[in-house]
């Protein structure tokens, strides 16, 4: 299997950096090819930075050095090779061109790509130390990587009492979690996180250009009907669990919250035939955090003579005091 830089492939298969800022070609260069079909091996390797390349690299000056070591997430095997075999007096119009090719909006003055890039870095090395340079570690590279998380749930004592701290980070629909294993402040990436990152939805990891706000997800959920039998129907609401803000239970680690659902539904003439409230538990086990890139159904039986009605439904979930309000159609 041929191998790629992981930046490079994870942008353009999942969303990170636009795949139109990494796959430009240098100009005056060789042109640097993505693989589509790279797979979990590759995935592995935002554990392990990238190496250098022998004596030359340790020869070089040091500006040349450490443009090698700031863009490791972003140089291609090839362009690497090439920067390296380029003479030291022709590697200033190379490093211009390796930005100027990422630039999103070349009109403009800033290289936004080239500010953002280092921003994130400058970030992850004031907040994430522990053991190694903040951006070298493994918090760092998928901040670098993802960008800011949709929700960081911190455990500094673990899921329970007596347990490594864990952070959860969540992108999308899915929970990247870090284990601080020798409780040193150096936090590692959980093995099932790193297999999980290649199936990052897209859509939410764009790298906006400055002044775009994120779109965080809120509280929501999809409403159905389902006929049973003649007077009997369902309402079915399914829920992400991505989208529900989970609290943790401190004896037993699962994180819980209960959702209040309130049905009201009219008939034709405007008039309430039936009215009421439940509350529904939601728990994920600990051991089960894959559950959480899944959702969760909520149903409600109704009863009803025939004819058309309307449901205005509420759900509240009681952890935040979010709600959503929805209507639906109803023929018996």
């Amino acid at each position: 299997m041929k191998k790629e830089n992981i930046f490079s492939w994870l942008g353009s298969n999942v969303g990170l950096f636009p795949a139109q800022f990494l796959s430009r070609p240098l100009k005056g260069f060789a042109k640097k090819a993505l693989n589509p079909g790279l797979g979990i091996l590759l995935l592995i390797q935002l554990l392990t930075s990238c190496s250098g390349s022998g004596r030359v690299v340790r020869t070089m000056p040091p500006e040349d050095r450490q443009f090698l070591s700031e863009v490791r997430y972003l140089i291609s095997k090839k362009e690497k090779n090439i920067f390296i075999r380029t003479h030291s007096d022709e590697r200033k119009q190379f490093i211009e061109d390796f930005w100027k090719q990422r630039d999103p909006d070349p009109t403009t003055p800033e290289n936004e790509f080239r500010a953002e890039y280092y921003r994130r870095i400058d970030f992850a090395n004031h907040f994430f130390r522990g053991g190694d340079s903040g951006w070298l570690s493994d918090r760092g590279r998928i901040y670098i990587l993802l960008g800011e998380p949709e929700r960081r749930d911190v455990f500094p004592s673990g899921y329970s009492f007596y347990e490594p701290p864990v952070e959860i980070w969540y992108y999308g629909f899915f929970p990247i979690i870090f284990v601080d294993y020798e409780r040193e402040g150096f936090y590692k990436l959980e093995p099932s996180s790193a297999r999980r990152l290649g199936m990052i939805n897209v859509a939410q990891q764009q790298l906006k250009p400055p002044g775009i706000t994120r779109n965080i997800r809120q509280f929501d959920f999809v409403l159905t009907l389902q006929a049973d039998a003649p007077g009997e129907a369902r309402l079915l609401f399914e829920v992400p669990y991505r989208v529900t803000n989970l609290v943790q239970n401190d004896q037993s680690g699962a994180l819980e919250t209960s959702i209040k659902l309130q049905v009201l539904v009219i008939n034709q003439a405007g008039e309430t035939v039936l009215e009421k409230e439940e509350l529904h538990p939601v728990s994920v086990d600990r051991n089960k955090l894959e559950q959480l890139a899944k959702t969760f159904t909520i149903e409600f039986a109704l009863k009803l003579p025939p004819g058309q009605y309307t449901a205005k439904t509420t759900l509240e979930n009681t952890a935040d005091g979010t709600q959503v309000q929805k209507e639906i159609k109803i023929k018996i």
